[in-house]
């Protein structure tokens, strides 16, 4: 169990490191923000679905960090 919480959150700060991938959300989250800001009042559609897609992008860092803040507790609870 230990081993695997630790190489989750070897991955998550990996990605989180990962200028690449981290300028790769960004511009999706800027490419969503900005149809959800030009979208006309009657592209529900539209708007909605780049809302998904930002909150998708939220729980995605969401996910790596709970990866990361779990071998952090885990280094906690092993030093007790």
């Amino acid at each position: 169990m230990a081993q695997v919480i630790r190489l989750e959150a070897e991955e998550a700060r990996r990605l989180k490191n990962d200028t690449a991938f981290q300028k790769f959300v960004e511009n999706v989250r800027e490419d969503q923000m900005k149809i959800f800001a030009e979208s006309s009042a009657s592209d529900v559609d539209a708007r909605e679905e780049a809302h998904s897609i930002v909150r998708a992008l939220n729980q995605i860092e969401v996910i790596l960090d709970a990866k990361v803040n779990a071998e952090i507790i885990l280094d906690h609870k092993q030093r007790k």
